[in-house]
């Protein structure tokens, strides 16, 4: 899977295979299920506790449903707000993403979530076994793809890196949604930013046409205050905050 930008850059990235993101599943099911349990304990004893028969009935059925209700929202809630990675994914080096590349938004979270209940039955892993890019249902009704975090290549020990160009070591005021950016990148502002033998010009040209892309991956609105940075600014400052944030 490949996303150019508006400079003929291309990031690539690895689509997560079955096995995979298999694996990611479990880890995330038995998370979720000892929440579920969790929830499912707390309205039994609301239902031993309950004054007739029919009452501890509903209670029972109401229990059922609100564990099935936090299944959904363990999913919902931890790839929303750390970029489309759970606890599963993070151990498995995997993310989720937009078909063109952005981190996906909440409606795309919220109904790739709400297909995972049909998914679980089995139809999800019979499809991504024939699918090129292993999506299951839920994938091809939020509009997103499974991908594989790509490890930051480190050759310290072999040869000195080219230089990071940048005007300032301050990294500055924390970006909101900087969270959404993940390996891939971080790579980009790298590969940029020791970039040597460019025009100011094309050097402003490229600051410019990344820092509009990766504050609309950031899911920055139009009136925040990084959209106003110079280009090169914003640039350097999100290398900066990625490159010191604890690994």
């Amino acid at each position: 899977m490949r996303v150019g930008t508006a400079d003929n850059v291309s990031l690539g990235y690895t689509t997560a295979g079955v096995g995979s993101r298999t694996v990611a599943q479990l880890i995330d099911n038995l998370l979720a299920g000892l929440l579920m349990l969790i929830a499912l304990a707390g309205g039994l004893a609301v239902a031993r506790a309950a004054a007739s028969a029919q009452g501890a009935a509903w209670a029972v059925g109401a229990a059922v449903a609100f564990a099935f209700l936090v299944y959904v929202a363990y999913f919902f809630v931890a790839e929303l707000v750390s970029g489309g990675r759970t606890p599963g994914k993070s151990a498995m080096g995997l993310r989720v993403l937009g078909v063109d590349g952005g981190a996906p938004d909440a409606a795309a979270i919220a109904v790739r979530n709400l297909v995972r209940l049909v998914d679980v039955t089995g139809i999800g892993l019979f499809i991504m076994f024939f699918h090129p890019q292993s999506r299951r249902l839920g994938d091809l009704a939020g509009g997103t793809v499974v991908v594989r975090e790509r490890a930051t290549l480190r050759l310290a020990s072999v040869a000195a890196p080219p230089p990071i160009i940048v005007r300032t070591p301050d990294a500055g005021p924390a970006v909101e949604g900087i969270e959404r950016l993940g390996a891939a990148e971080e790579n980009a502002l790298r590969a940029f930013l020791t970039r040597q033998g460019l025009t100011q010009d094309t050097r402003a040209r490229l600051a410019a046409q990344l820092a509009a892309r990766l504050c609309d991956r950031m899911q920055l609105p139009p009136s925040a205050p990084e959209r106003m940075w110079p280009p090169e600014l914003l640039v350097e400052r999100l290398y900066l905050q990625l490159e010191n944030r604890p690994r």
